[in-house]
């Protein structure tokens, strides 16, 4: 007996049509698995390459340093962490222990995207989708809450003065790389 090759094969298909089907999956307590696309949570997630694990969520529940997937008011879905937790009496940032004021408008996140250095406030628990628990890289599978995940976000974040020129260096030292040793998905 011979090991046949899967037979599959590529089908993009663009979010806005996947969401419907998606929601439904999410609201049965599925998990669904995006590849990602664009470079915002670079290099945690890469694009094209990575992809994301999507579990269904209470959005009023999720803290800090969490990856919730929402849409934004002009209909866009988006994949960008939590860096801070506003309630509406304290705030709580990312990486931080200490309380801060709160603006009083009612529970509201602000997100920002790995490979940025500019924040999205004004994020309501009712935009959100999904959180993400885990992501496959190569087809290898990392859990959210495993310790080496968290001591990573937690170091990147704090590198945030020094991003910009990170990510620089990430993305040259990734072409050569990816000339010298090309990825070929499975």
């Amino acid at each position: 007996m011979s090991k046949q090759k899967p037979d599959y094969r590529l089908v993009e298909v663009p979010l806005k049509e996947l969401s419907p089907l998606m929601v439904e999956c999410l609201e049965q307590g599925r998990e669904v698995i995006l590849t990602v696309t664009g470079n915002s949570m670079s290099p945690f997630l890469r694009h094209q390459r990575d992809q994301v694990v999507l579990t269904p969520c209470d959005p009023t529940t999720l803290q800090p340093g969490v990856v919730p997937f929402y849409r934004r008011e002009n209909g866009q879905y988006v994949l960008h962490r939590i860096v801070e937790r506003d309630d509406g009496e304290k705030a709580v940032r990312f990486g931080r222990k200490a309380v801060y004021p709160s603006a009083g408008d009612g529970l509201q996140y602000t997100m920002m995207g790995d490979a940025q250095s500019y924040i999205e406030p004004g994020i309501r628990p009712e935009q959100i989708v999904a959180r993400a628990t885990a992501f496959i890289r190569m087809g290898k599978r990392v859990e959210c809450d495993s310790l080496s995940y968290r001591r990573h976000r937690l170091l990147w974040h704090r590198l945030l003065p020094l991003r910009k020129t990170f990510i620089w260096l990430d993305r040259r030292l990734e072409w050569r790389f990816r000339r010298l040793f090309p990825y070929k998905p499975r």
